[in-house]
């Protein structure tokens, strides 16, 4: 067999695995060679490749939801954990990336000044100040490195060529960039509470003009009975509910209440104590005007101002108050009876009182109705004015109140986001000075050293099967021109021979020295360019 030619392949059909490895075992060269060179370039990449030091301290970072209700904050988006850290993150990167920032720390650590003695160094044209520190601001916002290290956890590096000098810069950029996130988080519930109060100034003086407003309508072409009545289209409905459900009471469960009252007491004293010297006393009589007052506020105005909830706690209070003067007065008045008769006189006083209260609420609201209702019956086009405007100092007078509650609450978010109730920023971990340079990295060069040769001792060997077109044994030579062979000649090594296993070995000489450029520039210049 002609040594110049592979062994003979399997006819058969389906692929044959020991003839492929037979055929890459006979260029066994084209997996060596770039072995030998990408590992080559790597270990010079390694030998020639200037040391980068990274020194980097550890951030934790905590934002509790403390933001206001009333205006739509970007940050509410963010529900999960990993998305306010990924907010977290992005406000770090803008902060350390600002060109004030920038700028500040350049000038803070005299970096420009390093700019300008590496330029006189090296023969070249000093820069002017204004330069130099727009070159050290571009070096080092290249060289610092900003990701997150966990949940709530951020890593802030700087890479450089000096361990001493990363140390130093790393430090006082941590600290600088504390106290500057640290006032943007406050900044931005300031400028909250502050727009806030803005608004509320432009509210009142709309609600003051809303009052005047309606206060002239009233006075002028509005009946004099509407002056001072708060019944209007909105709540007229309520107002009317109300009353009905105060005059059922009335007529059935106090009713009823009011006979067992009275029969223990007749069992007590045998006759009714007078009610005209408690209706008239002035301790007494304040409260149940306080209690009239509050609950003619509830009965009317309460679906229009959204002030429901601390009704009934006031009123309770005011009920305590008025129970406790009365058997203070009862006590004082019958010192002979038991503690027991003296509550059931107490209860009965208390109960007439409280009646006489919401009788005169049910009168007074029933007085509204009515000439409410009689001024819209006889007027219909001043009712209407005067429902709009009565419309329009209700919502001034809404807005009013949700804003001074909102600016209480934004001043109690102020002083948490100031507090670590509300955020927290703190150094974890300091930083330190590095002892051993991160690049250039050995394990990862020798690594993609073994990788790119690989790939292209594959894709040689690949390449060579493909371009040879010679037959390799007389079974393809037969199959695939249809001839049949009775005889095999040996190769004559003539000139024409010669010339073409030079131009053979020139042709690979070349794809090797483009494999060796290949691993140059991915070994000297791109992995620099990105370390």
């Amino acid at each position: 067999m002609d040594p110049f030619l592979d062994e003979p392949q399997s006819s058969g059909p389906g692929f044959d695995p020991m003839a492929m490895i037979r055929a890459f075992l006979r260029r066994k060269w084209l997996f060596i060679i770039p072995f030998i060179l990408c590992f080559s370039m790597a270990a010079v990449a390694i030998k020639i490749m200037t040391p980068i030091f990274y020194s980097a301290g550890q951030v934790r970072i905590i934002v509790q939801n403390t933001e206001t209700n009333l205006i739509d904050n970007p940050a509410n988006r963010y529900g999960r954990s990993r998305d306010v850290d990924r907010l977290a993150l992005e406000e770090m990167d803008l902060l350390l990336t600002s060109p004030d920032f920038l700028e500040k720390m350049v000038r803070d650590l005299s970096l420009h000044l390093l700019v300008q003695q590496s330029q006189a160094e090296a023969g070249k044209p000093v820069f002017s100040e204004e330069e130099s520190v727009k070159v050290a601001m571009v070096r080092l916002k290249s060289m610092l490195r900003i990701e997150q290290d966990g949940a709530h956890l951020f890593l802030i590096g700087i890479r450089d060529t000096d361990p001493d000098q990363a140390f130093r810069m790393i430090s006082h950029i941590l600290d600088a960039f504390l106290v500057d996130y640290r006032a943007n988080q406050v900044a931005f519930r300031t400028s909250t509470r502050d727009f806030l109060e803005k608004q509320l100034l432009d509210y009142r003086v709309t609600l003051s003009d809303a009052e005047k407003e309606l206060t002239d309508f009233q006075a002028g072409q509005a009946s004099s009975t509407l002056r001072d009545n708060p019944i209007n289209a909105r709540n007229l409905g309520y107002a009317e509910n109300n009353l009905s459900q105060m005059l059922d009471r009335r007529r059935g469960s106090d009713r009823t209440e009011m006979v067992r009252l009275k029969e223990e007491v007749m069992g007590v004293l045998n006759s009714l104590p007078g009610l005209n010297r408690y209706y008239t006393d002035p301790s007494l009589s304040a409260v149940v005007n306080q209690m009239v007052d509050l609950a003619l506020g509830e009965r009317v105005l309460a679906p229009t101002s959204g002030e429901v909830s601390g009704f009934d706690d006031d009123l309770a209070r005011l009920r305590i108050r008025l129970n406790t003067l009365i058997e203070v007065k009862v006590a004082a008045e019958y010192p002979q009876l038991s503690f027991m008769d003296r509550n059931r006189i107490s209860q009965y006083l208390y109960f007439n009182l409280f009646q006489n209260a919401l009788r005169r609420v049910s009168d007074t609201l029933a007085e509204w109705i009515d000439d409410f209702r009689s001024f819209t019956s006889k007027q219909p086009e001043l009712s209407v004015r005067l429902g709009e405007l009565q419309d329009a100092v209700t919502q001034a007078g809404d807005l009013v109140r949700t804003l001074e509650q909102e600016i209480i609450q934004q001043n109690l978010n102020l002083k948490a986001s100031q507090s670590e109730i509300g955020f927290q920023i703190k150094i974890r971990q300091k930083p330190s000075r590095p002892n051993l340079p991160i690049e250039p990295n050995k394990q990862k060069l020798l690594l993609m050293g073994f990788i790119l040769s690989l790939a292209i001792g594959t894709g040689l060997v690949v390449l060579a099967i493909m371009l040879n077109r010679s037959f390799h044994a007389v079974d393809d030579i037969e199959r695939k021109l249809g001839l049949t062979v009775i005889g095999v000649l040996p190769v004559i090594q003539d000139d024409i021979f010669e010339r073409k296993r030079k131009l053979r070995i020139l042709r690979w000489v070349t794809i090797i020295l483009g494999i060796l450029a290949v691993g140059a520039v991915g070994f000297l210049v791109i992995y620099p360019r990105l370390s």
